[in-house]
């Protein structure tokens, strides 16, 4: 083995190198180990994703922007499906009614496009779950959209031959604006306020001072008129032809009788609180083909006092 010379830098000569072996095991740990660390922040710059570049940086921000929109559209939707939903029960159970035209099944309303394929392409990605569900919820949407287009072009269609009939349907409310106070009871299952029990309630109740008046909501035979100190109370049908009758419960004063004809917007008492009632209303029920119907779906709720006076005169000029 050769033997290594280190300089004596005191005397300025070659001397044998007496170091130990442990010297130089040091130093060999001290260069792997620099190694190692320049190695490590390698990795860490290269494969890790820890250390993110300026442009990886602005992808990722400009990622969780669309996401948020994305997420943003999806809850619209959900606004814009329940919006439809009252469009649809509006058309099935009022606009279709009158045109004697059987409601849209549920099952068709709510079809969807295509199946599972036409959403593979958005499988795979990290927020693929939002996307399809997004993507499903627009087809669904433009379905129905298209669906309801169609549906009312139907009823033009018909309506163009009801002229009669479009003057005897129930389609305002009995009442002004001014003329009561609120719904207090809506249409549906109630805890009935005498006995105590929940019962169906079959029309709607306009709570209103005692003499405000009532009109007919359509064109007519008064086929009923009666005055009892239970039960309704003093109330009048009117049969309005086309499948239609509408029923006026716990008035005060009756100003027709049995087998008059009547005209929309015509006065035919006032509101009070006879019969079975804890104060003073009109209860207030639809009837199409022997089925008692939900009243509101029949007349428009938001109009102001003039409108509704404005509309009751050229009703009754006609």
């Amino acid at each position: 083995m050769r033997n290594k010379y280190i300089l004596d830098t005191d005397k300025l000569v070659f001397q044998k190198d007496q170091r130990a072996f442990s010297h130089y095991f040091k130093a060999f740990l001290k260069y792997v180990g620099f190694g190692m660390v320049i190695g490590v922040l390698f990795w860490l710059i290269t494969f890790s994703g820890l250390l993110v570049s300026p442009k990886k940086m602005a992808l990722m921000q400009e990622n969780k922007h669309l996401v948020s929109k994305l997420e943003s559209i999806n809850t619209q939707f959900d606004s814009v499906s329940g919006f439809l939903v009252d469009v649809q029960n509006r058309d099935d159970n009022f606009y279709r009614v009158i045109s004697q035209i059987e409601p849209i099944p549920h099952s068709i309303r709510q079809a969807g496009f295509g199946g599972t394929d036409k959403y593979r392409a958005l499988e795979g990605f990290g927020n693929s779950d939002l996307l399809i569900e997004t993507s499903k919820k627009s087809d669904i949407l433009l379905n129905q959209l298209h669906i309801q287009s169609k549906s009312y072009d139907t009823i033009i269609n018909c309506a163009k031959n009801l002229d009669d009939s479009l003057l005897s349907i129930p389609a305002i409310a009995p009442v002004s604006p001014s003329g009561y106070i609120t719904i207090s009871s809506p249409f549906g299952r109630r805890f009935h306020p005498i006995q105590h029990i929940y019962l169906m309630h079959d029309g709607v109740d306009f709570a209103a001072n005692v003499g405000s008046p009532i009109y007919s909501s359509g064109n007519g035979l008064v086929a009923f008129v009666e005055k009892n100190s239970s039960g309704y109370g003093n109330y009048v049908i009117i049969n309005h032809g086309f499948g239609f009758q509408t029923l006026y419960a716990h008035m005060n004063k009756i100003y027709v009788k049995k087998g008059e004809s009547i005209i929309r917007g015509q006065q035919i008492g006032t509101t009070g609180n006879s019969g079975s009632s804890t104060g003073p209303h009109l209860h207030y029920e639809v009837i199409y083909s022997r089925i008692k119907r939900n009243p509101e779906n029949f007349f428009i709720n938001d109009l102001s006092d003039t409108e509704y006076l404005d509309m009751i005169r050229a009703q009754s000029s006609k």
